[in-house]
């Protein structure tokens, strides 16, 4: 059995078109929730992000990475509560890190990875949008 030692994701704003264009695209069709999502983003109370997830094994093991697109989170004055927000996205994209383990050959059940923690660092650009989201009107 292989032993993990760390799950990271470090968010970065989305600034790519595409992930605004398909959240407009399914608010048009009349999807309430996409429509408030991007309700919020052009009022600045939502970020759209990327997440760059890492998959870290035993000193000297395999590192798995993989980069996921168009992910929307409330713009918290908090850092952490937005830190907790890509946590929990990030986790819903492990079995995707953790499948590819298993095709390089190494023992892994999916489950075990349930409850782990997964390390957040947020980018530079991102806390800007936290603390002008905290500072005073």
């Amino acid at each position: 059995m292989v032993s993990i030692q760390r799950l990271s994701a470090r968010a970065v704003l989305d600034d790519s078109p595409s992930a605004l264009a398909r959240a407009e695209a399914h608010a048009a069709s009349g999807d309430e929730s996409w429509e408030q999502w991007v309700d919020e983003y052009q009022r600045g109370e939502a970020l759209i992000l990327r997440l760059e997830l890492a998959l870290e094994l035993e000193d000297g093991g395999d590192v798995i990475t993989a980069s996921k697109d168009g992910f929307f989170v409330e713009n918290h004055a908090h850092a952490p509560r937005l830190e907790q927000q890509v946590a929990e996205l990030a986790f819903g994209e492990v079995t995707s890190l953790a499948a590819e383990l298993t095709r390089r050959g190494h023992d892994l059940d999916v489950h075990d990875l349930a409850g782990m923690y997964v390390h957040v660092e947020l980018d530079p650009e991102v806390r800007g949008l936290v603390r002008a989201r905290g500072a005073p009107a």
